[in-house]
C-alpha cells in the first residue's frame, strides 16, 4: 500500500553516535537528522484468529502519516523467518514460516498485523486506532498438556499436531539401575513463564541511502553481524551494502540475541520511504510480543543406593514454547539444554531424558540467561534434598557423596560432554564454612521452638560457557562459535582493539583493554576498545553463552601475541638485536638486560608505516595491524555453590531472604569487580524468577501481565547482600585460563531458594515444587501440611 504524503529521500552525514536510537525528536546525539520518522505496530487483540480483511484507508488519510504497511505489503518485500533444527539430526522437529506481519492468521495476542510510519509516535499511535481488522476467532489452546491431546486446536494446522519437537536420550542401564535401587525419589516441578526485562526495551532505527543503495541500522542487539546477515537474506539485498551498529545496549540477557520481525519491518519502511525510520518498543509490547522463557513441567526421578550414592536419573520435560520458533536458537534449545545439563556436577553413569516442546497460543519462548540450566538445577537440587530426607542424611552430606571429585577430571559426563577440572567439592566446603552451616542447624532448631521458621537451601551447579561450533552441531543449530579480534597500533602509539562480541553491561571495554595491555606491554589508558559496528569489525558472533572472556578474550590474546611477534621483529631490526631478546614494557620495546636505548611503540609504529625510513626488515609488511580468530576446542565448565537462608511467616506466606552466599569458580579472573557484578546481577535475576516473576494468560490467551503493576520484579529490599567468595581453576583449553561467568549467578537461585523454603516448612511435611514461590503458594503449602 502507498501511504499519503510525499516520499522524500534524505542523505545525511554518516554518524556512529551511540545515542542515535534514544535521541529526542529529530535531534540525535547533538546532530539533527533530517526527516526522521517514527513507526508503531498494530498488534492482534486475539490469541488465535483468521484475518478476513483489513482496512487502512482512514489511517493513510491521517495528516502526518507517511506509510502504512500490512502483512501483504511485507510479503512483497521480505521473506518470512523460518527457524528450526537440522532435520537429519532432529527428524521430529518441525518448522513454520513466521511473517514479519501476519496476513492470514494470528497465533498469539500481540502478533503484529500492520505498521504505521508517521512524523512522530503520537500520530502513528493515533493512526493505529483507525485501522479496522476483521477477525474470525479460532479455538485457543494455552495449556501445553491440553495442546498435546489429539483433539486440541492446532496452532499450525500443517503440522497435524502441536508438537514442535520431541527428543529422547538414554545412556547406560537406566531401568536396571532403578530396579536395583535402595531408594527412589520423584517429583513433578513447574516453573513460571518469565521475561528478561532489560531496562531498555528493544529499539531500531534504519536509514536507507537510495544513491549508494546502502542500508544502515542502529539496533539494540547482542549480535550485530547476525542482524546484518539476516537483513541481507530476508530483503535480498547485498550484505556489503548493509551496516548494523549496536550502540550502548541497556541490558540483553539473551532476549536481544535474536533476529526479530521488527528489525525487518523497520528496514523495509526505511527503504520504502527513503527516510530514517525509528521503532521503540514500549513495555507493554515487551511483555506481549518479545520472547518469553522458562515455562516448563518437569518430572524428575533419582535412584540411589543405601549410602546415598546416585545410581541413575530420569528427566521428562514438557516446554510451552508459544506460537513460533525463534531464530537463531530455536524455541526448543532451552528445553534441550536443560535436559542435557540435568546431571550437573554430580557423578552419574545412567541417565535418560524425554523432552517435548509444545506450541500454544502464547508469545514465543527462547533463550534467557542460563538457558534451561536454572530449571534442571531446581529439579536436581530438589530431588537431592528429598533423597537426603528419605535416607536420613543431611543435604550437605548427600552432595559431598555425589559431587565429581578432583581425581576424576577430566570427567567424561553421561551427557556426552567432557568437563575440565573444577573445584566442585572445595566450593561446597568453602560455602558451608562461610555460611556457618553447622551453626545454622543448631540455631534453626532453637528458633523452631519459638515459632520461627527458618530454612537453608544448597544449590550446586556447573555450566557450559564459551561453546565452540562443535557444541552446536549435535543440536542442529546453524551457528558458529568462533570470535575475531583486530588490533591496530597507530603512529601515536595508541591501540585500538576491535572485537566481534558486544557489551550490554559486562564491561568488555575494560576487560579487553586489560588483556591487551598485559600482552602488549602498553599502558591501559592508551587502549581503546571498539564493539558493535559491522562497518569496523571482522565478522563476529556477538555476546551470549558467557563467551566474551572465553572466546573474545582468547581472540584478543591471539591477536596481541601475533602483534607482539611482529613488534619484536621490527624492534630487533631497528635496535640491531635478535627478536627473542626484545621485551615490551611501559609502551616501549627494549633489549633484554640492556638499560635504556629502547624505542617507543609510537616511534616503532610510525617507522613501520614509513618504510622509506628503514623501519622494516626485509620482507616485512607495513603497519601494526593484525587479526586473529579463536575458537575453543571444547566448552569451558565453571562451577559454583549457592547457599540461601530464608525465614517464612507461616501465617501470611511471606518469605524473607536473610543471607545468600556464593562460592564461584570461573577460572582465572580478569577483573574480580566485574565478576562480582555479574554474579550479583545474576542472583538478583534468578531470585526474581524464583520468588516473584510470572507471565500469566487467561483461558482465551489474553495476557494478564502487561506492565510492572502486574509483573512483579524484585526491588532493593528483596535482594540481600550477596556474600561472594572465589576459587580459580584455570581452563586448559583457553588462552588465559578463563571460564565464563555471565550466567552462573542466575542458575542456582531456583534450587537454593526452593530448598530453603522447603527446609523452613519441614515441620509441615511439604515441599516447594512450583515457581515462583509466592505468598499464596506458601500459605497453601502450610495449610496442606496443617
Amino acid at each position: 500500500m502507498i501511504a499519503t504524503g510525499k516520499l522524500v529521500g534524505a542523505r545525511v552525514k554518516r554518524t556512529e553516535d551511540p545515542r542515535l536510537v534514544t535521541g529526542n525528536g529529530n535531534y540525535v546525539g547533538g546532530m539533527k537528522m533530517p526527516g526522521m520518522v517514527d513507526m508503531a505496530i498494530l498488534r492482534s487483540p486475539e490469541a488465535h484468529a483468521r484475518i478476513l480483511g483489513i482496512d487502512v484507508s482512514a489511517a493513510q488519510a491521517l495528516p502526518g502519516v507517511r506509510l502504512v504497511l500490512t502483512g501483504e505489503d511485507l510479503r512483497r518485500h521480505a521473506k518470512p523467518q523460518r527457524a528450526g533444527l537440522d532435520r537429519e539430526r532432529n527428524p521430529t522437529c518441525k518448522e513454520c514460516d513466521w511473517y514479519a506481519l501476519a496476513s492470514d492468521t494470528v497465533r498469539y495476542c500481540g502478533e503484529g498485523v500492520a505498521a504505521v510510519v508517521a512524523d512522530n509516535r503520537y500520530i502513528a499511535e493515533d493512526a493505529l486506532a483507525l485501522i479496522e481488522v476483521d477477525y474470525e476467532p479460532l479455538a485457543v489452546v494455552i495449556d501445553p498438556v491440553a495442546a498435546m491431546q489429539p483433539d486440541a486446536p492446532l496452532v499450525h494446522p500443517e503440522w497435524g499436531d502441536n508438537l514442535m519437537c520431541y527428543n529422547e536420550f538414554t545412556a547406560g542401564d537406566v531401568d536396571g539401575s532403578f530396579a536395583a535401587a535402595h531408594t527412589v525419589v520423584k517429583q513433578r516441578f513447574r516453573t513460571g513463564r518469565n521475561h528478561a526485562v532489560p531496562l531498555e526495551p528493544r529499539a531500531y532505527l534504519a536509514r536507507f541511502d537510495a544513491v549508494t543503495d546502502e542500508l544502515t541500522m542502529w539496533a539494540s542487539t547482542q549480535m550485530p553481524h547476525l542482524v546484518r546477515t539476516e537483513l541481507a537474506a530476508h530483503l535480498n539485498h547485498p550484505e556489503s551494502k548493509i551496516r548494523v551498529i549496536a550502540p550502548d545496549v541497556g541490558g540483553g540477557f539473551g532476549l536481544k540475541g535474536h533476529f526479530y520481525q521488527e528489525e525487518l519491518i523497520t528496514a523495509v519502511a526505511a527503504m520504502q520511504l527513503g527516510l530514517p525510520v525509528r521503532w521503540l518498543e514500549d513495555r507493554r509490547e515487551a511483555f506481549t510480543a518479545s520472547y518469553h522463557a522458562k515455562e516448563q513441567i518437569i518430572d524428575g526421578e533419582l535412584a540411589l543406593d543405601r549410602n546415598g550414592k546416585l545410581l541413575a536419573a530420569r528427566y521428562r520435560a514438557i516446554s510451552d514454547v508459544g506460537a513460533y520458533n525463534a531464530y537463531p536458537w530455536t524455541s526448543v534449545l532451552e528445553m534441550l539444554h536443560g535436559a542435557q545439563m540435568f546431571p550437573g556436577p554430580y557423578h552419574l553413569q545412567h541417565y535418560a531424558f524425554w523432552a517435548t516442546a509444545v506450541a500454544t497460543n502464547k508469545s514465543t519462548i527462547s533463550v534467557y540467561r542460563g538457558v534451561g540450566a536454572p530449571l534442571c538445577n531446581l529439579v536436581m537440587e530438589g530431588l537431592l534434598d528429598m533423597a537426603a530426607i528419605e535416607l536420613g542424611l543431611d543435604p550437605l552430606e548427600i552432595r559431598r557423596r555425589n559431587l565429581i571429585r578432583k581425581d576424576q577430571f577430566p570427567y567424561a559426563a553421561i551427557n556426552g560432554l567432557v568437563y575440565e577440572e573444577g573445584s566442585y567439592l572445595q566450593s561446597l566446603e568453602d560455602a558451608a564454612a562461610r555460611f556457618d552451616y553447622t551453626g545454622f542447624r543448631r540455631r534453626q532448631g532453637e528458633l523452631r521452638t519459638q515459632g520461627v521458621y527458618r530454612g537453608v537451601g544448597i544449590s550446586c551447579y556447573n555450566e557450559v560457557t564459551g561453546p565452540g561450533s562443535s557444541f552446536w552441531h549435535p543440536f542442529g543449530i546453524q551457528i558458529s562459535g568462533y570470535e575475531a579480534s583486530n588490533i591496530k597500533i597507530d603512529p601515536s602509539g595508541h591501540v585500538t582493539v576491535y572485537v566481534g562480541t558486544h557489551s550490554h553491561g559486562q564491561a568488555h571495554e575494560t576487560i579487553y583493554a586489560q588483556i591487551a595491555a598485559d600482552e602488549l606491554g602498553i599502558p591501559f589508558e592508551r587502549i581503546t576498545v571498539r564493539l558493535g559496528d559491522t562497518g569496523d569489525l571482522p565478522y563476529g558472533w556477538g555476546t551470549w553463552a558467557s563467551r566474551a572472556a572465553v572466546i573474545g578474550g582468547g581472540a584478543v590474546i591471539g591477536a596481541s601475541q601475533k602483534l607482539v611477534t611482529k613488534i619484536k621483529r621490527i624492534a630487533g631490526h631497528l635496535l640491531e638485536a635478535a627478536p627473542e631478546d626484545i621485551v615490551l614494557a611501559e609502551g616501549e620495546a627494549r633489549i633484554k638486560g640492556v638499560p635504556g636505548g629502547g624505542i617507543s611503540i609510537a616511534e616503532l609504529a610510525r617507522k613501520s608505516l614509513y618504510s622509506s625510513a628503514g623501519g622494516l626488515p626485509p620482507g616485512e609488511e607495513p603497519g601494526l595491524d593484525v587479526t586473529h580468530y579463536f575458537e575453543p576446542p571444547r566448552v569451558t565448565v565453571p562451577n559454583a555453590v549457592h547457599i540461601a537462608e530464608v525465614e517464612v511467616d507461616v501465617e501470611t506466606g511471606q518469605v524473607v531472604i536473610l543471607r545468600y552466599v556464593v562460592i564461584e569458580d570461573c577460572g582465572r579472573m580478569i577483573n574480580p569487580m566485574v565478576v562480582d557484578g555479574q554474579i550479583t546481577g545474576g542472583v538478583a535475576q534468578g531470585l526474581g524468577g524464583a520468588m516473584f516473576e510470572q507471565l500469566l494468560y487467561d483461558e482465551q490467551g489474553q495476557p494478564l501481565t502487561t506492565s510492572f503493576m502486574d509483573y512483579l520484579l524484585p526491588s532493593a529490599p528483596d535482594v540481600p547482600f550477596i556474600e561472594i567468595g572465589h576459587l580459580e581453576t584455570p581452563s586448559p583449553h583457553v588462552p588465559g585460563g578463563f571460564k565464563g561467568c555471565g550466567e552462573g549467578g542466575a542458575i542456582a537461585p531456583f534450587g537454593a531458594l526452593a530448598n530453603a523454603v522447603s527446609d523452613a516448612l519441614a515441620p509441615f511435611g511439604v515441599r516447594v515444587a512450583e515457581l515462583p514461590i509466592t505468598p499464596d503458594r506458601v500459605r497453601a503449602l502450610v495449610i496442606a501440611g496443617g
